[in-house]
């Protein structure tokens, strides 16, 4: 049996710790600033690695002995569901907890055993009433901000009790102050999370955002709440050295030998876009399972190549649609980035920066230099090119 491509170079969610590619760096930074007490914000690109390695950042926090929570706002619907899942998260890492907990949350209150009612009226007694949250799905409705004020008070708490440090991890932050106000006023609910975050000595808050605009402009402008609190990190570039052995050991664990001029192709092509240059390997090697061999050349790279672009079709399409929306001129423009030429001699320069900035916010191109652009993932950047698509 060989192994599943998707498993070796995996491109649809977070890369677990053990296989990350020239982040140790980055692991290790985070590291160091959550475990001193300090705070940090990550803003760049979708696909690009944030969550990776601060998923890999908590593995290695857990194994030290800080408790850690995640908390993923893309997929939490309103302050009532985000106030809960907190609770939940944060009282998960009280061992004892636990069973109780996944109990309740499955079966209600009065499933658990007296001994495991115990547990939670004493966490009750000791943490407040936001323990309650944890316990019993669906309190949170009632009064929604209420819950998510004792919730995003529950870190502290339970870290101050049990004298640990806890490193909370805010995925998508941009979400707070997104267009649905799914929490509620952005200016109200940042407020009182500033208010309460300032006051939470016992935990590090590290944040993550696909939108880089949006989350500078949460956290940098002096009239924001969250003016001053934390510091922006960059992740670095991959070096194409850390991309031939990081590829090479992930093909050998399928007993996968590459040749050195078609790895010299693959990380060429991928040119250091995680996303992209796993998803070239993912299916360089899913080419090479289809034809049988262990040995990956240049053919197996052309084919996979080819296939990640062509699997990527759908998600080009809609991001050539969303361009569109953008401006009239946004589409021809991405165009003329992608082929290294300069905007399009019609479009007025008021115009050309103005859809320059909506690009860039849109994570489709990139500042290289004054003047220079690129478009961000090469596979669309060829998309746009060979295809087509005006």
């Amino acid at each position: 049996m060989r192994q599943p491509s998707a498993e070796l170079f995996p491109t649809d969610s977070p890369v677990p710790a053990g296989q990350l590619i020239g982040r140790e760096d980055d692991v290790e930074q985070i590291v160091a600033a959550m475990a001193a007490g300090t705070h940090l914000i990550l803003a760049g690109p979708r696909r690009t690695g944030k969550t990776s390695v601060c998923e890999a950042a908590l593995t290695r926090l857990h194994a030290q002995g800080l408790y850690t929570a995640e908390i993923d706002l893309f997929r939490i619907a309103d302050a009532a569901e985000l106030a809960e899942t907190l609770a939940v998260k944060v009282v998960e890492n009280r061992s004892g907890a636990r069973q109780a907990l996944l109990k309740a949350r499955r079966m209600g209150r009065g499933a658990l055993t007296v001994a495991q009612g115990a547990v939670a009226l004493k966490m009750k007694t000791q943490l407040g009433d936001g323990v309650e949250l944890a316990f019993t799905p669906g309190l949170a409705q009632s009064d929604p901000a209420k819950a998510l004020d004792r919730a995003l008070e529950l870190p502290q708490r339970i870290a101050e009790a049990d004298g640990k440090r806890l490193v909370l991890f805010f995925d998508e932050f941009q979400e707070i102050a997104g267009p649905r106000r799914a929490y509620g006023d952005p200016d109200a609910v940042t407020k009182r999370m500033r208010a309460i975050f300032q006051r939470s000595t016992h935990v590090s808050y590290l944040f993550a955002g696909s939108i880089e605009h949006v989350m500078r402009d949460l956290f940098a402008p002096s009239q924001r709440a969250f003016s001053g609190f934390g510091s922006f990190h960059a992740l670095h570039e991959i070096p194409p050295d850390a991309w031939r052995e990081g590829l090479r050991e992930r093909f050998a664990a399928d007993e996968c030998t590459v040749e050195p001029a078609a790895l010299e192709r693959l990380v060429g092509l991928g040119e250091g876009h995680p996303r992209a240059t796993m998803r070239i390997a993912q299916q360089t090697h899913l080419a090479a399972v289809q034809l049988g061999t262990h040995a990956i050349g240049a053919d197996e790279v052309e084919l996979g190549h080819r296939a990640a672009l062509q699997g990527d079709v759908p998600i080009m399409e809609q991001l050539v649609e969303t361009i569109r929306r953008l401006h009239k001129a946004a589409l021809p423009m991405a165009r003329s980035i992608a082929e290294g030429l300069p905007p399009p001699r019609h479009v007025p320069v008021g115009v050309r920066d103005r859809v320059l900035k909506q690009l860039r916010d849109a994570g489709v191109v990139e500042r290289v230099s004054h003047g220079h652009w690129k478009v961000i993932n090469p596979l669309f950047r060829e998309y746009l090119v060979q295809f087509d698509p005006i």
